[in-house]
């Protein structure tokens, strides 16, 4: 019969705490890495998203500054062109100035009470909501 007596042996025990040291220290690491590669890639889809909205923003300010212009060129149209001094967008209001002897009856027929109308002796004042105009032409 054979017996052996086994002994601590401190250099097995050592390989293994320094090996599993060394693995969570590798796992660590690994951790850091693919947490800065997630940001970055988050950062980037990021940077796409803002600028695929802030083109889809330029894209509905150029549609209502067109859908404004054209309502404005109807208006002076209606007022006959010879007639309109001013046209202008103060606030959210196309304001439009004309003489006094202008005919505005196309221009009430169009807008309605919308048209908000001051008649002085010099001129006539008129100015249209452009919340009425966007919300008439625009969803057309």
């Amino acid at each position: 019969m054979i017996i052996s007596v086994k002994t601590v042996n401190y250099k097995r025990i050592a390989a293994k705490i320094f090996s599993v040291v060394g693995l969570v220290t590798m796992f660590y690491f690994y951790y850091l890495h693919m947490s800065d590669r997630f940001k970055q890639q988050n950062q980037i889809l990021a940077q796409k998203l803002n600028l695929k909205q802030t083109r889809k923003k330029e894209n509905l300010t150029r549609r209502l500054e067109k859908l404004i212009y054209k309502e404005a060129e109807m208006a002076v149209f209606l007022l006959q062109q010879k007639n309109v001094r001013i046209v202008k967008i103060i606030d959210n209001k196309l304001f439009i100035e004309c003489d006094y002897d202008t005919n505005i009856e196309p221009l009430l027929i169009r807008y309605g009470a919308n048209a908000l109308i001051k008649v002085t002796p010099d001129n006539i004042k008129i100015a249209i909501d452009l919340k009425f105009i966007v919300e008439n032409r625009y969803e057309a």
